[in-house]
């Protein structure tokens, strides 16, 4: 089964494309050489090599010179500089295409093809992830695992209609098994760079091509975006795929996406394609499931590396026909962008900051999954910021955890308390952290004037405000729409006017208006018809007329 997995290395022509970055196409023949030149380079020696490739190319060539070297393979998840010194990399053992870095460098597009060939030794590959100590966990999963899987796949799908392309990491294990090994063992090439966008994606779709994507890519399709061909098949692993994503793509591609569920431990488990509500999956071939005593999923397959069960800690209901329904996670490790992450890994990275006495980390369902972070400050982070502001001090703790978290792991809403919440007998409670991030929709008001058909009030722009949600990430400001709206609230509150948004007029918004800043809002009731001023220290920001009715 391996060497199926592996027939290019010595049963096709050197000459057999197996990779394209769009502009350069890698034959067999050179990544044969890349991963020879590799394998001489490392040397023999029994310490693991870490491979860490932006290019799934040069990953396959520094994958193969690695194990034909006789060395177990470490994947690192991501190259923050202080993650791979967590996790114990050093120059002589560390295989990479990164500029800059110390490494043996590894290039299959600059490789010279030649005729030799070979077939690597049974090996073993270790994946980093989030493990329930937060701390990075080694899972160790030898090569035959990987082929059991990769036979699978093609057993279901058979051969990828075209090139295989994705918006996923070839260093996690789904997208190493669908958008780099899958490929090799049927013959067909797989395009080498992630794509960070769908309009990069689309520039290079095959006719026939496969998608390699996640949930979280797949519910941000721009909706004006069409493909050029229509791709034989999508895939998405990583997390749960909303339905709603699902259909969208289905619309705008014309493929309905194959989900599949599994972990790192495990492998692969099932697969759904969600053409309806309720959709259950579907147990693949080659894997027993069951429920735990705890009532969580538990898995026993091929791909896992065990003979007995393992538990997902996914909550589990199993139908008549063996296929079954997920109900949510039973544990602290949560997945974001579709990426696992471990909350405690979080809260500790959080503690280990200077200004931070205690913190707690929370996954936000109602906000895409992303994280918020309840901080208690130290005197000086409270020093701190008083002086920055809520919104610019949030920004520098998170921009101080991206040298040890992964993106994803950094928390995107923040709340200062003089304590982390807790019941009665001590335990922080989901609901209870959630309930301290919910969207404001009406500015803080510090102070307010109302006389008669004119009010006057002072707002304060906090952070928590949920028009400031995407929009725009980085730099964010507080769109026209929210600054009617917030108008017609507060008068709707002050008076009993009901806006429609229909008839508006004189609307100027001459100046953006940012988190933490005060605003001065004056409101003027003649009848129907309401006039709104926004303004900072004397200066006008935005006005207008809006009309409602009583």
């Amino acid at each position: 089964m391996t060497a199926d997995l592996w027939h290019f290395l010595s049963g096709t022509p050197g000459d057999t494309p197996v990779a394209t970055d769009g502009a350069r196409v890698v034959s067999a023949g050179a990544l044969r050489t890349a991963a020879l030149s590799v394998a001489d380079r490392l040397g023999p020696d029994e310490a693991p090599v870490f491979l860490y490739c932006e290019d799934a190319a040069n990953f396959a060539a520094g994958l193969i010179g690695a194990l034909c070297a006789g060395r177990e393979v470490l994947l690192p998840g991501h190259a923050a500089p202080d993650y791979l010194r967590e996790i114990g990399v050093h120059p002589a053992a560390f295989v990479s295409d990164l500029k800059g870095v110390e490494a043996i460098a590894v290039s299959a597009f600059d490789a010279r093809p030649s005729g030799e060939t070979f077939s690597p030794p049974e090996g073993r590959l270790g994946f980093f992830t989030s493990g329930s100590s937060g701390e990075p966990k080694l899972c160790r999963k030898m090569l035959r695992q990987l082929a059991a899987e990769v036979a699978v796949q093609r057993r279901l799908w058979g051969a990828p209609g075209g090139v295989v392309t994705g918006t996923v990491s070839h260093q996690h294990i789904y997208g190493l098994l669908f958008r780099v090994l899958w490929p090799l063992a049927a013959g067909v090439p797989f395009f080498s760079r992630q794509h960070e966008t769908w309009e990069a994606l689309a520039g290079c779709l095959d006719p026939g091509g496969v998608i390699v994507s996640s949930p979280a890519h797949l519910s941000r399709i721009p909706a004006a975006l069409r493909l050029p061909h229509v791709p034989s098949a999508i895939f998405s692993s990583g997390g749960p795929l909303p339905l709603e994503a699902a259909a969208r793509a289905s619309a705008q591609f014309g493929v309905t996406p194959e989900e599949i569920l599994g972990s790192t431990e495990t492998g692969g488990v099932a697969w759904r394609r969600q053409t309806g509500k309720d959709i259950p999956w579907t147990a693949l071939p080659e894997v027993d499931i069951r429920a735990d005593e705890v009532g969580a999923l538990a898995v026993r397959s091929p791909f896992t590396g065990h003979d007995g069960f393992l538990s997902m800690g996914d909550a589990v209901v199993i139908a008549t026909d063996g296929r079954f329904t997920l109900n949510g996670r039973l544990d602290r490790i949560v997945k974001v962008e579709g990426k696992r992450v471990s909350l405690p890994r979080v809260e500790d990275a959080l503690k280990d900051l200077p200004d931070i006495a205690d913190a707690a980390a929370i996954d936000l369902p109602a906000r895409q999954g992303a994280l918020g972070a309840a901080v208690v400050l130290t005197a000086e982070g409270e020093e701190t910021l008083a002086a920055m502001g809520r919104f610019r001090y949030s920004r520098h703790l998170r921009a101080l955890l991206k040298a040890r978290l992964e993106p994803m792991e950094c928390p995107r809403f923040w709340r200062f308390v003089p304590r982390v919440p807790e019941n009665a007998q001590g335990k922080r409670v989901a609901a209870e952290m959630r309930a301290l991030f919910k969207s404001a929709e009406l500015p803080q008001i510090d102070a307010s004037d109302i006389d008669g058909e004119r009010a006057r009030f002072e707002l304060r722009l906090q952070p928590e405000l949920r028009w400031f949600e995407g929009h725009f990430p980085g730099q964010p400001i507080l769109p026209g729409v929210a600054q009617l709206h917030i108008a017609a609230l507060l008068a709707e509150r002050t008076w009993g006017l009901v806006f429609d948004g229909r008839d508006m007029s004189r609307i100027k918004f001459k100046r953006v208006m940012q988190p933490e800043e005060h605003i001065s809002l004056t409101l003027v009731k003649d009848g129907p018809r309401l006039d709104f001023q926004y303004s900072r220290e004397g200066e006008v920001v935005a006005s207008g007329t809006i009309r409602g009715h009583s």
